[in-house]
């Protein structure tokens, strides 16, 4: 009897020791990159956008419509409507204020006739453009959200440090929450964009990959806080991305709060 207790008690003991493993296991490869993005990647949303271009605006379409319509209906398919071509295209954006508010790149929603927010969970709202600044590459639009969401807190740019990890979230190529993690390589750097189309200046510069569909994305430091909104990657290069700074996005956030509602 004493020995079959001795048996259930070594029993019990070695599963919890087992337990015990596996929960240290666990929290060892739950690393602070895991839990910003665990606790922060709802904040990053996929944005979609339409904008149609009216051919028939053209001053040749009047003489060569009809073989110019024959010809893009071949050419575009479903794309392609009774003299209008509707292009399609893909970004990021991050959520910066709980009312609906999502900061994004400029270049991401220029031109854009329709503009649609997707959150994580696939839940998809259209969304209007708030405010635009062509100077910093960056736009702020407004959507009305079907759940509460949580937005992410802005650091203090002033604290950043060379050298620190940092978090890029996504949607590269349409992959929706892409992770890449690297460092802050530099500040206050400048290079020329086609985004831009002048010469961007003041950005912070990671080895985080950013690829296309990273614009407008969020760069976060290991609190979970947005350091900056993804911007580009230098072509031909390796692993040289640039980001711009979170401050720049709080300024034009302020802009928007300081309007009069109507």
């Amino acid at each position: 009897m004493k020995r079959a207790k001795t048996i259930r008690v070594g029993l019990v003991v070695s599963v919890l020791a087992v337990a015990l493993l596996s929960c240290a296991l666990r929290h060892s490869r739950e690393t602070p990159i895991v839990r910003v993005v665990k606790e922060h990647a709802g904040a990053v949303v996929n944005i979609r956008t339409e904008s149609i271009t009216d051919l028939r605006e053209h001053p040749d379409w009047g003489l060569y419509g009809e073989q110019l319509d024959l010809f893009f209906k071949q050419y575009f398919g479903e794309a392609y409507s009774e003299g209008t071509l509707k292009h399609k295209s893909i970004g990021s954006g991050v959520i910066i204020d709980a009312s609906g508010l999502v900061v994004t790149n400029a270049h991401v929603v220029r031109k854009a006739t329709h503009i649609f927010v997707v959150l994580n969970d696939g839940t998809m709202s259209e969304a209007r453009v708030q405010e635009v600044d062509e100077g910093q590459d960056l736009a702020i639009v407004q959507t009305d959200f079907p759940r509460p969401v949580i937005p992410v807190k802005a650091a203090d740019i002033d604290d950043l440090m060379i050298g620190e990890t940092v978090v890029a979230i996504g949607n590269p190529l349409g992959l929706e929450n892409s992770v890449t993690t690297g460092v802050i390589s530099g500040i206050d750097r400048s290079f020329s964009s086609p985004q831009c189309g002048y010469v961007c200046s003041g950005l912070l510069q990671t080895d985080a990959s950013i690829n296309p569909g990273n614009s407008g994305g969020a760069l976060l430091n290991l609190e979970g806080e947005l350091v900056g909104i993804n911007l580009a990657v230098v072509q031909n290069a390796q692993n040289i991305g640039f980001a711009i700074p979170v401050d720049r996005i709080q300024e034009l956030l302020e802009r928007v709060r300081s309007r009069p509602h109507t």
